[in-house]
């Protein structure tokens, strides 16, 4: 019996006792058939209120650093991001900012991510807001705005053009960045508007950024500095635990927060959630589950993904539930390393789309698609073409709302991707493991050939 013939019988149940119809719930026996896995956190809710505790101390006036640490795909990014709303809506700004583990040369690389998207967010104020931006900004740089306009070209949109400092060399000049950068920051973190800032990756941060890390914490009010790093990747004598050492030295408090692998019991909550069942019959599907990844959060999603693409998740519409053949996901031989689970994924897809994924992730884990259209030597509408089945599986994401879909006159119905505005259009990898495994495709023996072309492509093509 479908819903609809259910709401007709109640209907004419209730017509016949009473000769009215009275409001009743609805939806009560709708199954969705779609496969969602839920986005949502699952065992990390002490983790969460830790972080938001420590933003309440760092609103009164105090300058905290909080790490978040555990291994690859555990959710130490997940367990962050959850606390920006209620950051937000107390008024706190929250900048986030990325160490890639392919452009570990490239100096403070994900401070000038964070501060430039950090910028744009400005710019979206009042122009009297902005104004006052401009002032206070004037005020503590000086006429040194030059120094962080070189690194933070969107700044020059709120101050306008600055003169261009005087010529300093080597370590002068390094010491005069942190100096005005360290002033700039402050700008920021006031009562009014803590500052939150969320660094992504510690274990591949360059030294100009822990120096720069450890200034900020020395003589910055309202400033919660987060920190995710990889612990089993850091040993003692890593630059990190060296940088974090010497900031314990100066009486900061550094906690830390270990996020560990899902028990069993949540993994089972997560299974039950996604397949819309009770967790009694979630739990053969769990137990296998868990065995085979270990509770690694990234890990159990995706291969859950994979037995629905490999149909041994299916929805029978005629009894109206999902189904799982359990003895043949006992078969599946699944390899403990994320990274070659991630590569046999992303071989499956249409070979366009792993040539072009390879490229991208020599890009980084951030990329636009102006930039990949140019080492991909294609248009930007073809290089979306090829990217649409990595965004469909969710192996990317897009950033902003700026994306569109048309299909192709003359060709197959399936849904393309076209966009009015390129240069703005952002895509980002799922997760490292996904860039990772992009990249491991590429033949070891074309890795620096590839890097080559890539900067060639990029000198003859941007100013």
């Amino acid at each position: 019996m479908n819903c609809f013939t259910h709401l007709g019988i109640l209907c004419l149940s209730q017509l016949r006792e009473t000769g009215e119809i009275k409001s009743f719930p609805i939806a009560q026996r709708d199954v969705c058939d779609r496969f969602i896995i839920p986005d949502k956190l699952y065992g990390r809710e002490t983790e969460i209120e830790t972080l938001l505790q420590a933003f309440e101390r760092v609103s009164l006036g105090a300058t905290e650093m909080m790490l978040v640490a555990g291994f690859s795909g555990i959710g130490k990014t997940a367990v962050v991001n959850e606390v920006y709303k209620p950051i937000v809506r107390q008024r706190g700004y929250f900048l986030k900012g990325k160490f890639d583990q392919f452009q570990r040369n490239i100096p403070l690389s994900a401070l000038v991510q964070a501060f430039r998207d950090f910028m744009e967010q400005l710019l979206t104020e009042s122009d009297s807001q902005v104004q006052q931006w401009k002032s206070k900004i004037l005020e503590a740089v000086g006429e040194n705005g030059q120094v962080i306009i070189e690194v933070i070209p969107e700044l020059e949109r709120i101050i306008g053009q600055q003169p261009s400092p005087p010529e300093l060399s080597g370590n002068a000049a390094q010491i005069r960045f942190n100096l005005i950068f360290q002033k700039f920051t402050q700008v920021f973190t006031t009562a009014e508007h803590p500052l939150v800032m969320f660094l992504d990756d510690l274990q591949w941060a360059d030294s100009a950024s822990l120096k720069l890390m450890q200034l900020l914490m020395a003589d910055t009010g309202h400033l919660l500095l987060i920190g995710a790093y990889r612990d089993n990747e850091v040993e003692k004598a890593h630059p990190l635990m060296l940088t974090l050492s010497e900031i314990e030295k100066t009486l900061f408090t550094i906690n830390t927060i270990t996020l560990a692998p899902l028990s069993q019991r949540q993994v089972n909550q997560l299974i039950a959630d996604t397949l819309k069942c009770s967790e009694d019959l979630a739990l053969p599907l769990s137990l296998l589950v868990s065995q085979k990844t270990q509770g690694n959060p990234f890990f159990a999603t995706q291969f859950i993904k994979a037995l629905h693409q490999d149909r041994l998740i299916q929805f029978n519409f005629e009894s109206g539930f999902w189904e799982c053949d359990i003895a043949q996901v006992t078969t599946q031989a699944v390899t403990d390393d994320v990274v070659a689970f991630m590569a046999f994924q992303l071989q499956r897809l249409p070979q366009s789309t792993q040539n072009i994924l390879q490229l991208a992730a020599c890009i980084g884990n951030q990329f636009d698609l102006a930039t990949l259209a140019i080492v991909s030597e294609s248009s930007e509408i073809e290089t979306a073409a090829d990217l649409w089945k990595a965004l469909e599986e969710g192996l990317l994401l897009t950033t902003g709302d700026v994306y569109k879909f048309f299909q192709h006159s003359g060709q197959d119905s399936d849904s393309k991707p076209f966009n009015s505005n390129w240069q703005v259009l952002t895509y980002k990898f799922l997760h490292d493991r996904v860039q990772q495994a992009a990249y491991s495709l590429i033949p070891e023996a074309q890795k620096q050939t590839t890097h080559l072309k890539l900067g060639q492509l990029l000198l003859n093509n941007i100013s």
